[in-house]
């Protein structure tokens, strides 16, 4: 009885279908040998590019000319040149140039020095309001001083029409300045008191006030022009 040998192929048998497993295995063959083709070509046009790069960068980078300029010597000799002529012009010779500038520059600051003075000036009276305070302040001081010295000047002459002898300060006792002071002619002098303006801080007030600062001044003022003319006494300020 004949057998058939185990690597023989029946050429009569019935074909047989792949199985499942060996259909999944070739799938997943081919499909890993696309994967590695994909990532072999991704790494190709990577190298392509840094290729490209290099080759850019290598032309850019150039090596450097070692031509000498004729021209380079020209500029050094005009400047040597220049140099000889003017220490030929300027040696032992006044600086004119350097003293024209120093000049102009002590002028300079002088007017800044004088600009600056004049800036703080202005900064210190400070604006309309400031500027009318200020002027205020010193008004108000004014009728004071003038009515204390009319004061003083009206007791010593007093004590001199008491005495009979031009008295000086120093001699008149307190007591009898004390009684002078209660004088109508001294008492009079109370009429222009002025008060100071201390706390006011309305510009129509200031205004006012220094209004009637000077009209206090030009009362004071007539005031004692009168009494001298009336009992013959001079100027004594």
């Amino acid at each position: 009885m004949n057998q058939e040998q185990p690597n023989e192929v029946n050429i009569h048998a019935e074909p047989v279908a792949p199985s499942v497993e060996f259909v999944t295995h070739a799938e997943s063959r081919q499909g890993r040998k696309t994967a590695e083709h994909a990532e072999w070509m991704r790494d190709m046009e990577e190298r392509k590019a840094r290729s490209a790069e290099f080759e850019a960068n290598c032309q850019k980078v150039k090596a450097k000319e070692t031509k000498v300029e004729l021209s380079v010597f020209d500029e050094v000799l005009n400047a040597v040149d220049a140099a000889a002529e003017d220490f030929d012009q300027s040696n032992d010779k006044p600086n004119q140039p350097l003293i024209d500038a120093k000049i102009e520059a002590d002028r300079f600051r002088r007017e800044l020095a004088e600009a600056e003075a004049r800036l703080a000036e202005l900064e210190e009276k400070g604006d309309s309001v400031q500027r009318l305070k200020n002027a205020l302040t010193v008004a108000e001081a004014q009728p004071l001083e003038l009515r204390s010295t009319a004061e003083s000047e009206e007791i010593l002459n007093l004590a001199a029409d008491h005495y009979g002898w031009a008295i000086p300060w120093n001699r008149i006792g307190d007591e009898m300045k004390r009684d002078f002071r209660n004088h109508a002619s001294v008492i009079a002098f109370r009429e222009f008191f002025v008060t100071t303006s201390q706390g006011v801080t309305d510009p129509t007030d200031l205004r006012q006030r220094l209004q009637l600062v000077g009209e206090k001044l030009v009362s004071l003022r007539e005031h004692l022009a009168k009494d001298q003319e009336q009992n013959g006494r001079g100027n004594t300020r």
